[in-house]
């Protein structure tokens, strides 16, 4: 099986494997590096969030962690404990604003990471493993973020009604604005959409 063929290489170059669009090594990195999420996770502790959704969260935050790394800057390692890390305190905030409550509600327990070298990790199969939907998830947050960064600000209102099934008419009337401008900015959403989901994403939204 490729999967087993895959353990004996370096993460670095699963992660790269990943990124062309292997989703066996895609599975491959969610297994070995699912202990780091769970720890991180479990620094964070908010009474109104399960635990369940703090670990699906930093699981996105791993994901986005092998698409948007690049070797030499620093380990993956590391740069996947940023990521996910980052990803918690954005949940974590989130749900803050809307319960209407201080991140320092939240407690956060103090910890030390220790650089670890990434063959130190011992691979680890929950019986709860990860399923495809985080890997669509994580893929889909990312080309979100991409289509707000090369947005305006009403280009902005316009593609978050029309993401919630509003109609053009709607969105015209709440935005101020006229057709044309409704229609423009849905079509500049389309074409970043088809320019982000490259050949090598597109296995991950498979199935």
């Amino acid at each position: 099986m490729i999967k087993y063929a895959l353990r004996s290489k370096p993460t670095e170059k699963l992660v790269e494997l990943a990124q062309s669009g292997l989703t066996e090594a895609m599975d491959l990195i969610i297994e070995k590096f699912y202990p780091m999420v769970v720890r991180i996770a479990s620094q964070f502790y908010a009474p109104w969030a399960e635990f369940d959704d703090i670990v699906q969260n930093g699981l996105i935050g791993l994901i986005k962690a092998i698409f948007y790394y690049e070797p030499g800057k620093s380990s993956f390692t590391t740069f996947a404990w940023r990521s996910i890390e980052s990803e918690v305190k954005t949940f974590i905030t989130y749900q803050n604003r809307k319960k209407n409550k201080m991140l320092s509600e939240s407690t956060s327990m103090d910890s030390i990471f220790d650089d670890v070298d990434d063959e130190q990790i011992d691979y680890f199969v929950a019986d709860t493993a990860p399923t495809t939907n985080v890997v669509k998830n994580a893929i889909l947050s990312i080309v979100h973020e991409e289509i707000l960064e090369s947005l305006k600000d009403d280009e902005i209102k316009i593609f978050e009604l029309w993401l919630d099934g509003h109609s053009y008419k709607e969105i015209e009337e709440q935005v101020g604005v006229n057709f044309k401008k409704v229609d423009n900015t849905v079509q500049k959403v389309k074409r970043i959409i088809r320019s982000r989901l490259s050949m090598s994403i597109l296995p991950f939204l498979e199935g």
